[in-house]
């Protein structure tokens, strides 16, 4: 598996993770998880960006 299909598959089993939680805690619970998983995705945009600007040269 290469480096971009690696975090594409981590972002979206971070989602449907994030979807499951959402049945199963609180409100505020689920606003701090939500929080937590938008940081993770967001730090693996980054790292796919970076990626893509690798293979580009």
């Amino acid at each position: 598996m290469n480096e971009i299909n690696f975090y594409n598959a981590l972002s979206s089993d971070l989602s449907a993770l994030l979807n499951q939680t959402k049945n199963i805690v609180s409100n505020e619970e689920f606003v701090y998880v939500n929080q937590k998983v938008s940081r993770i995705q967001y730090l693996i945009q980054i790292q796919l960006q970076g990626i893509m600007n690798r293979e580009r040269r």
